[in-house]
């Protein structure tokens, strides 16, 4: 809600970025990072951008932490978070989030079992 159009046109280029390293099947995990954080300072919220570093840094450990990447599942949960945050519908923002977040937890909890 409180994401001004130079956020908005910030949080587009670094999914536009993130996308590209996803259909070339490379390393996109930094992008995805700087997504995150984009998306917490669209909030322009300060207790938001504290955690930057603890979201960044999670979203590494993710990263390194399961082998197959889902790309399909990234580009779908990642675009339909920016369309919500650029539509200013906070609810769906927050509902597109807590399903990617969900996902990813899913996933990583696949991989735990795996390892067992």
């Amino acid at each position: 809600q409180n994401a001004t159009e130079e956020d908005l046109a910030r949080l587009e280029q670094i999914l536009d970025e993130v996308e590209a390293l996803v259909r070339e099947r490379k390393d996109y995990a930094e992008k995805d990072s700087q997504f995150h954080a984009q998306i917490a300072a669209c909030s322009h919220n300060t207790v938001m951008s504290n955690l930057v570093p603890v979201i960044t840094e999670g979203v590494r450990i993710f990263a390194n932490t399961v082998r197959e990447t889902e790309y399909v599942q990234t580009l779908a949960s990642h675009r339909a978070i920016f369309r919500a945050i650029r539509e200013k519908k906070a609810v769906e923002a927050q509902e597109a989030m807590t399903y990617h977040l969900m996902y990813n937890q899913n996933r990583y909890m696949d991989e735990e079992k795996e390892d067992l």
